[in-house]
């Protein structure tokens, strides 16, 4: 499954929203391995090709000699699309499968873009039957994630097509994911005071008293320890894992929180491991949020990928964890700046 993890992981860990559920007990959580893969299907369900896209990438997933190409390229080579030059690596059954399937994709696509150009109106349709330069033009309704040109075979500009669209147009939906948490924010305030203006003195008084007393509480939370930190570890290893604190090993940590058994720590397992801070600051408070503590856990996620993950392929190796809780920085717990206290 590493060619699947290895493509997906540019195409759906690289954004932060596309992690499995966090469970409290990561022992219970091998028996619900599959998470991620049910998390990867919700997030091609965003991608208009999306079925297309998994279909390739299983189709690939069954070739040892790219398998192999794929497992030694670096993330930019998966993420420019640079690893379609090895297509030729595929054996002849493979590649009559991606054949079948770009067929398949093709067929839909003329039908999408059929119904586009009747949902024209008559002087669109006649600009564009004309070639009016000023006028739609038919590569305006052509998806790019498949190459036009060639039509009876999937080649490598197909690979290197999809992989960037790909990659592009789940960096926007990235983007549109986090201005929607800024919304919800400002949506949810307004609907706070709205609320407000609605009740009689007393209510309002006994209202903005429970809202203050929320806020006071994530102030004043139970320390956080800085995400990837040896402390944040040894915590999770003593309340989570319900192991004794003077057998704290980290390659033992590592193993018991590598859910899958693939040598690595992906995003979602490392939201496990965050999880416990992330309660501290928005569990038992009048108004816990569910969305903002999705949020704290994305944050933290993120901070220890950037000062962990060296390679930027967004899992953490065994020598990668090892060297980061082994710096001055997750040596010293510097504590947690959160960012919904106020």
């Amino acid at each position: 499954m590493k060619l699947t993890i290895s493509i997906l992981s540019v195409f759906f860990l690289i954004i932060t929203i596309g992690a499995p559920p966090v469970v409290e007990n990561v022992n219970k959580d091998k028996a619900n391995a599959n998470s991620k893969e049910d998390s990867s299907d919700e997030m091609l369900n965003e991608l208009e090709y999306g079925r297309y896209l998994k279909e390739v990438v299983e189709i690939l997933e069954n070739d040892p000699q790219f398998k192999e190409k794929l497992e030694n390229a670096s993330i930019d080579d998966i993420k420019s699309g640079n690893i379609a030059q090895h297509l030729g690596l595929v054996q002849h059954h493979i590649r009559t499968k991606l054949d079948e399937v770009k067929q398949r994709e093709m067929a839909r696509l003329r039908e999408l873009v059929g119904r586009k150009i009747r949902n024209l109106s008559e002087k669109e349709r006649m600009e564009l039957a004309r070639g009016d330069p000023n006028g739609k033009n038919i590569k305006d309704f052509l998806p790019q994630h498949i190459d036009h040109q060639n039509s009876e075979s999937f080649g490598q500009a197909d690979l290197e097509r999809l992989i960037r669209h790909a990659s592009r147009d789940l960096d926007e939906i990235d983007r549109q994911r986090e201005q929607q948490f800024k919304e919800y924010e400002m949506r949810k305030e307004f609907e706070r005071r709205a609320k407000l203006a609605e009740m009689n003195e007393e209510e309002r008084k006994k209202s903005e008293a429970l809202h203050q007393e929320a806020i006071e509480k994530k102030k004043h939370h139970p320390k956080v320890n800085h995400p990837g930190s040896v402390d944040q570890m040894q915590e999770v290893w003593e309340d989570v894992d319900h192991l004794e604190a003077d057998q704290f090993n980290p390659k033992s940590f590592f193993q018991l929180h590598d859910i899958n058994s693939d040598g690595l720590l992906d995003e979602g397992e490392i939201e496990a491991i965050m999880l416990k801070e992330a309660e501290k600051i928005h569990d038992d408070t009048p108004e816990a949020d569910p969305i903002e503590k999705r949020e704290e856990m994305d944050r933290m996620r993120e901070h220890v990928m950037k000062e962990f993950d060296k390679n930027n392929d967004r899992m953490l190796s065994y020598e990668e964890f090892q060297h980061g809780i082994n710096t001055k920085e997750a040596q010293n717990d510097q504590g947690w700046q959160v960012k919904h206290a106020n």
